[in-house]
């Protein structure tokens, strides 16, 4: 099915849909989203989804007057007409038009935009690269993933799938689109600083800590290189393995078993939501 997108204060045929030439999203990357899952009828974790996409606009400073409420109607809208098991769904808001290309009017514009969607195979895994990167604003979901984009060419060169970012003075944060952990003797880490707080990360967080010693802190790539285990978290992935990060092999290649029950965990979790 192709679903209607909505613009500002209305559901849109999909051919009918457009952003403004003047939008300051796209002329100059002025602009936060979200992106959540919707199954069944159910938009999962979305009141977290919610929180974070208003905290991102306040943090980026884009001025509206659109309330968590008022979003959620949208998507409960949006849910009665599902007809497919599984949707993914972006919500984008940038500062809206700018006459002369820099300066927000102050009318912000919002999209929705929902499209039919599938999970990575949780058994499959992923194979990172290195850089020596810190990202811009890494707290705020914002519509700048430039850096990783433009070394996409390199990372597929090298076999990889996506980018680990790390620094030598914080250690390792996350990768362009979801959060990482690691498990070392049975202890799981993640990193807490320069991270975007993901929502997935948020519910493995909630599970993890009733079954597994749990820390959260500083983790260097020496620590991600060594471990027994790697995995990353998002709203595409789940609990996804980790098969290598610059091409050394983290358990054999292979799933283990602390992130196999942490998938199941947070299935489990999800059904609850």
């Amino acid at each position: 099915m192709d679903y209607p997108i909505f613009i500002n204060d209305a559901w849109l045929p999909a051919e009918k849909a457009f952003v403004p030439m003047k939008d300051l999203g796209f002329v100059r990357g002025y602009g936060i989203f979200d992106f959540f899952r919707m199954m069944d009828g159910r938009a999962i974790f979305l009141s977290d989804h919610l929180d974070r996409f208003l905290s991102s606009a306040s943090k980026m400073g884009i001025q509206h007057s659109y309330t968590k409420e008022y979003l959620s109607s949208l998507i409960l809208e949006l849910a009665s007409s599902a007809q497919d098991p599984c949707l993914g769904v972006k919500m984008i808001l940038t500062g809206g038009e700018s006459l002369n290309g820099f300066d927000p009017s102050g009318s912000a514009n919002l999209y929705i935009t929902p499209a039919v969607f599938s999970f990575a195979d949780p058994e499959r895994g992923m194979h990172l690269k290195s850089f020596n990167f810190q990202r811009e604003m890494a707290d705020i979901k914002s519509l700048n993933y430039a850096y990783a984009i433009r070394h996409r060419s390199e990372v597929r060169a090298q076999g990889c799938d996506d980018v680990l970012f790390y620094t030598d003075a914080y250690g390792v944060s996350e990768a362009s689109r979801s959060n990482l952990f690691y498990v070392k003797n049975k202890v799981i880490h993640t990193p807490a600083d320069f991270i975007l707080e993901g929502i997935t990360r948020k519910q493995v967080l909630h599970v993890a800590k009733q079954h597994y010693e749990l820390r959260v802190g500083k983790c260097s790539l020496i620590d991600f290189l060594s471990a027994d285990e790697v995995f990353t978290t998002g709203s595409t992935k789940r609990v996804l393995p980790i098969f290598s990060i610059d091409q050394k092999p983290i358990h054999q290649g292979s799933r283990g078993p602390v992130t196999a029950h942490l998938y199941d965990l947070l299935i489990s979790r999800e059904k609850d939501n």
